[in-house]
């Protein structure tokens, strides 16, 4: 639990300066899979402040969820951490970060960042103007998850049947590919709800954009290692499920040629200049956080698909 709680807390102050310098080099030594890349990618744009990073947060209040060498035998090893912004600690954004070890002796890396709510609405509390969990461009469930299970010393304790919980990546990937305007906002392993269906309908309103002419192909792709599935006190599991979506965009029949407006990162990583173009394909890195119950279907309790990282954008032959 020491070795733990040492990490998480070097990891915050390093990361702060790290991110203040624009330093990424000594980001890529504190963070790790889905996460670097998507650190990469936004300073690849010189884009360091677009988005307010854990570096800026210092966090209290600090459940750890570490697997058992017999849970997790050999490398990598990987642990979780429940916390709470310290300047907001009533509010109730709970931020979850998984850390993982690729070899023995090696340095412990940040592989994955999200938030929940993780505490019930308190009748006449006063609402922020802005959860820590919007600074990031994350969308999180009204409802809250309910708390980790705890065992020895305080420690969380991950799910045993985690392989069959991680199921529910493949299940959200599959759901989330479809060409706009013909995905199902219904599905038989997910709750309908703002982060489920209500992505699917927001996926297919773009085909309406650009007055309908363009066409938009989703295809997601789970991204980084498998991390830990924590165990909660409804008898559900929590999972966190990294992606990298493919966007494919293409010209309609009858459409000429299409464009990205001037000066934004789609723009910039195409050359500049609101070139024309008859197809794009654009990669997203994205990240959800799915309640998986012991029955029953699923639903996602946090996903940042609406402020994703533009990890590339490139032309593409038709």
């Amino acid at each position: 639990m020491a070795d733990a709680e040492k990490v998480f807390n070097t990891y915050g102050w390093a990361n702060s300066i790290a991110e203040g310098r624009a330093d990424f080099a000594a980001i890529s030594k504190l963070q790790t899979g889905a996460l670097l890349e998507q650190s990469r990618a936004r300073h690849e744009r010189k884009n360091a402040h677009a988005i307010v990073r854990d570096g800026d947060i210092d966090f209290t209040r600090s459940v750890f969820v570490i697997p058992t060498v017999r849970e997790q035998p050999g490398y990598p090893r990987s642990f979780v951490v429940f916390s709470k912004d310290d300047g907001q600690v009533e509010d109730r954004a709970t931020a979850v970060h998984y850390f993982v070890q690729a070899a023995a002796g090696g340095p412990w890396k940040a592989a994955a960042t999200s938030w929940v709510n993780g505490d019930p609405v308190v009748q006449g509390a006063v609402t922020p103007r802005e959860h820590p969990y919007e600074q990031h461009n994350v969308e999180v469930r009204e409802k809250e998850i309910a708390a980790p299970v705890t065992g020895v010393a305080g420690a969380g304790v991950l799910s045993a049947r985690a392989g069959t919980d991680r199921k529910a990546c493949g299940r959200y990937a599959d759901y989330m590919s479809f060409t706009a305007p013909q995905g199902e906002p219904k599905s038989e392993h997910f709750v309908p709800g703002g982060l489920t269906s209500g992505v699917v309908d927001r996926y297919n309103e773009r085909d309406k954009q650009v007055e309908g002419k363009v066409r938009h192909e989703f295809g997601y792709k789970a991204a980084g290692g498998e991390l830990p599935v924590v165990r909660l006190a409804s008898g559900a599991s929590l999972v966190t499920c990294t992606y990298v979506v493919t966007e494919r965009l293409a010209a309609k029949q009858g459409t000429a040629w299409f464009f990205f407006t001037s000066d934004t990162d789609s723009d910039r990583l195409l050359g500049g200049g609101s070139k024309h173009w008859r197809a794009v394909e654009r990669r997203w890195a994205v990240t959800a956080v799915i309640e998986v119950p012991e029955q029953g279907p699923a639903d996602v309790v946090a996903v940042n698909s609406r402020g994703a990282e533009l990890l590339s954008a490139r032309r593409i032959p038709e």
